[in-house]
């Protein structure tokens, strides 16, 4: 399986996962780690589908999972296009 998004290398200088990043777990961990500490560029990189698709798998921090659970539920009642601009 090939890398399905851009990887900004600077947020996982902490952990190693010796080039497994087709894996699921690091998918998980990666998106995580991009809603916590990631940048507007990372988010755009990875895609709200992708976010969306992962969202209940993922381990975040109480504020930043409310603030997209509301932007995901803003989204959808407003028919706001989820394409990071």
């Amino acid at each position: 399986m090939k890398e399905e998004f851009k990887i900004n290398r600077t947020l996982i200088w902490d952990y190693d996962f010796e080039g497994r990043y087709d894996s699921e777990e690091f998918k998980r961990w990666y998106i995580s780690r991009v809603l916590s500490c990631g940048t507007k560029e990372d988010i755009r990189n990875i895609g709200i589908e992708t976010i969306r698709q992962y969202f209940t798998q993922l381990n975040l921090p109480t504020k930043i999972r409310e603030f997209w659970e509301w932007y995901f539920n803003y989204a959808d009642s407003n028919g706001i296009s989820r394409k990071v601009t």
